[in-house]
């Protein structure tokens, strides 16, 4: 009697042991599912991930200058970027782009994926020229529409400039030549950005109330001598003594 109680006990434990071995069996195959989901997901996730591009100082690239630009691609193994005249600065996404001619210039980054995929991306900019800009004396200047109020011995040896109101960008400009035009004298004309010798001497016969007009400044950006700049404004001076 005892010998025939032994079968229900070994057929409960088979059953049992089968059961526990079955839910191994799911339990990791439910773990390789989620674990390729979870894959799947970033990978997702890394294709709709944009590259930024930021523009330092401004919303748009100028011809003519060297405009810092910062690009930046995230979840991925390596990026690069390409354009005409875009040059890396540093490995920091650092770049320079100097823009040629048209309306827009088209930036394309290319780069691969966590997953192993590849990704290619074009960024389009707009392009602008730079916009006239104005003749100062000594620093000082407002335009072609307004008159400076000068005392005649504050002309000696004056500096000669341009600048361009309302513009972020840093830029050097170089003053080539420039002409000078006082009453009841001929017009001068001045290499450099400098008063000379002849201009010093004639402002000490000027009177107060005479007009001086200086005119057909001369001038290019500082390192890039090719590209022309739209004219600059005249300075209109009324001596005051």
């Amino acid at each position: 009697m005892k010998k025939a109680n032994i079968y229900p006990i070994l057929i409960l434990v088979l059953a049992l042991n089968c059961k526990s071995s079955q839910s191994k069996t799911q339990l990791v195959s439910e773990n390789k599912a989620l674990k390729e989901r979870i894959e799947k997901l970033q990978s997702l996730d890394s294709l709709k991930t944009e590259a930024t591009l930021e523009l330092k100082k401004m919303n748009v690239v100028y011809r003519g200058v060297s405009n810092p630009i910062y690009i930046s691609k995230p979840n991925v193994i390596w990026f690069e970027a390409s354009a005409p005249g875009l040059k890396e600065k540093d490995k920091k996404g650092n770049y320079i782009l100097a823009p040629g001619s048209g309306n827009t210039i088209d930036i394309t980054i290319k780069s691969k994926l966590n997953n192993g995929d590849s990704l290619t991306e074009i960024k389009t900019l707009r392009i602008k020229d730079i916009k006239a800009p104005i003749g100062t004396i000594n620093k000082l200047g407002c335009g072609a529409n307004c008159e400076l109020k000068f005392k005649k011995k504050e002309l000696t040896n004056a500096v000669i400039d341009a600048k361009i109101y309302d513009f972020l960008h840093e830029m050097d400009f170089v003053v080539n030549s420039f002409k000078i035009k006082m009453p009841h004298y001929r017009t001068l004309e001045i290499d450099g950005n400098t008063m000379n010798i002849w201009a010093n001497d004639l402002f000490t016969l000027l009177r107060p109330g005479d007009l001086i007009q200086i005119f057909d400044i001369n001038i290019h950006i500082s390192g890039s001598s090719s590209y022309r700049l739209k004219g600059v404004s005249p300075i209109l001076i009324k001596i005051i003594e």
